[in-house]
């Protein structure tokens, strides 16, 4: 069986969790399969092809783009050597547990990073410091539920005199986070990074007013484009960055765009709602991971696509707005029906938004739990909708990948 056939055979149901470094860029993903990684690669093995390239095969590259994967290995396939298979400077390979005592499996990691693999130890814990992975690893994961916080900051003064970096996993707030950067930790992974720092009953900042008001102008029902183009001026930066994105190979056109007018008529009402609210959403969250918002048109590209195949295509683009607005908190640190209610923006989309209800309301729990990588209550939203769950996988990596040219274009 060829690599191409057993890609189509064996759907990678998998998602993508952002390890993020001290200064909230993404060092690499956490590799989470809904079947576990061990039996998907199983089931691409069964395919008794020498020639096979896991990396695809298993769809890691449709679900990763850049960075590296961070996948933990069972312990028999590390004996066996199957991280061989995947190449070496874009794997982070996970070691589960304690290793002390364990020959076959530290000879296994030695020989991988004697061959260019960097080896990551999981669930690392205060009384291993005396382990002998630290004389050839790379990484060591230490779990923030499992470790108080004296034993976290005496880690992270011990581990880098080691040769090793610290990790920290499950930093679920943005204080938990404040709390490892002061520790020391090199790495972060969490749910910290969609967690909003709200400020009730402050006044929303003058900056952020600004967009606010510029995205009120443009979801108006019937479009004004001399107010919108009166807003857009006002602010440089914003006409600078419009006018790149829209001459950039991102739309493809023959002719230079010179001018704020130009661009808007040439996109028409629904483009320019499109890529003004990217556009506004990326300045909103211009202080918070660029992860963030890439997460943001990921959902907006899913949500969209779902649309035909569960007989709502007349309404994708507004599919698109509600996966696109769905992190305008975290984005933003502002309350969201604060957000929302100040936007004229169709009531099916703040119904899915605010109370995951209304005709939109499944579709938002079908793509927030597919890349969150909530099995059971994905599988829950996509039978509710009659919806075949094998073709999201696909989905959400086209949905990757236009999310990263958007960016990069942006």
């Amino acid at each position: 069986m060829g690599t191409s056939a057993v890609a189509g055979t064996v759907p990678a149901f998998a998602t993508t969790l952002p390890i993020f470094d001290r200064l909230n860029n993404v060092y690499g993903y956490d590799l989470q399969f809904r079947s576990g990684f061990e039996a998907q690669f199983a089931a691409v093995a069964a395919g008794d092809d020498a020639t096979t390239d896991f990396w695809k095969a298993m769809g890691i590259d449709e679900l990763l783009g850049v960075g590296r994967a961070h996948i933990v290995f069972p312990r028999e396939l590390l004996v066996k050597g199957v991280p061989v298979l995947f190449p070496a400077d874009t794997l982070v390979a996970g070691v589960p547990g304690d290793v002390r005592g364990d020959g076959d499996l530290l000879d296994a990691c030695r020989q991988l990073k004697e061959v260019g693999y960097e080896l990551a130890l999981e669930d690392f814990q205060p009384d291993q410091l005396d382990s002998p992975f630290l004389d050839f690893g790379d990484i060591v994961c230490v779990d923030a539920t499992t470790t108080t916080r004296p034993q976290q900051d005496a880690l992270c003064e011990e581990l880098p005199r080691c040769g090793v970096r610290p990790l920290i996993r499950n930093v679920d707030s943005p204080k938990q986070y404040e709390q490892a950067q002061e520790s020391g930790f090199w790495y972060f992974q969490g749910e910290f990074f969609r967690q909003p720092v709200l400020r009730p009953g402050k006044d929303i900042p003058t900056s952020k007013a600004h967009y606010l008001d510029l995205l009120r102008e443009v979801h108006k029902p019937e479009l004004a484009y001399d107010d919108l183009e009166h807003l857009v001026k006002q602010d440089v930066a914003m006409t600078y960055r419009l006018l790149r994105f829209i001459n950039s190979a991102w739309f493809g056109l023959t002719q230079t765009v010179a001018s704020i007018r130009h661009a808007l008529v040439l996109l028409g009402p629904r483009e320019v709602k499109v890529w003004a609210s990217m556009l506004v959403l990326r300045e909103l969250g211009e202080e918070k991971p660029r992860e963030l918002f890439r997460r943001c048109l990921i959902r907006a590209k899913m949500a969209e696509a779902l649309g035909p195949r569960i007989g709502m295509e007349p309404q994708a683009p507004e599919l698109f707005l509600m996966g696109m607005f769905s992190l305008v908190e975290a984005l933003t640190d502002i309350p969201l029906r604060r957000v929302l209610e100040g936007l004229p923006l169709n009531q099916d989309i703040k119904m899915a938004l605010l109370a995951r209800g209304g005709p939109f309301g499944l579709i938002h729990e079908v793509v927030e739990n597919y890349e969150l990588g909530r099995w059971e209550l994905f599988s829950q939203a996509t039978a509710a909708l009659k919806l075949d769950e094998a073709v999201v996988p696909g989905l959400f990596g086209t949905a990757r990948k236009w999310a990263d040219e958007a960016v990069n274009s942006m």
